[in-house]
């Protein structure tokens, strides 16, 4: 979730993540969501535009925090 990081994590989150991450830690309108690490990607051009059985279930879990947030499926 957004409101797990900050601008600090930039390298870590990108731009946009971190800043969405600030945006949302003082309260300003921003819809929820998580933000896939750039290690996340890095990882998964370096596999073959491939990724791993354990980043499926890690979004799973993002997913499902994310309905309960906004009490929806999606």
């Amino acid at each position: 979730m957004f409101e797990e990081g900050d601008k600090s994590m930039k390298m870590l989150l990108g731009g946009k993540g971190a800043n969405l991450a600030d945006m949302t830690r003082i309260g300003l309108p921003v819809p929820y969501g998580f933000t896939i690490t750039t290690d996340v990607c890095k990882a998964y051009y370096a596999n073959g535009k491939k990724h791993s059985k354990l980043l499926d279930e890690q979004m799973m879990i993002a997913v499902k925090k994310l309905e309960k947030k906004i009490h929806k499926e999606i």
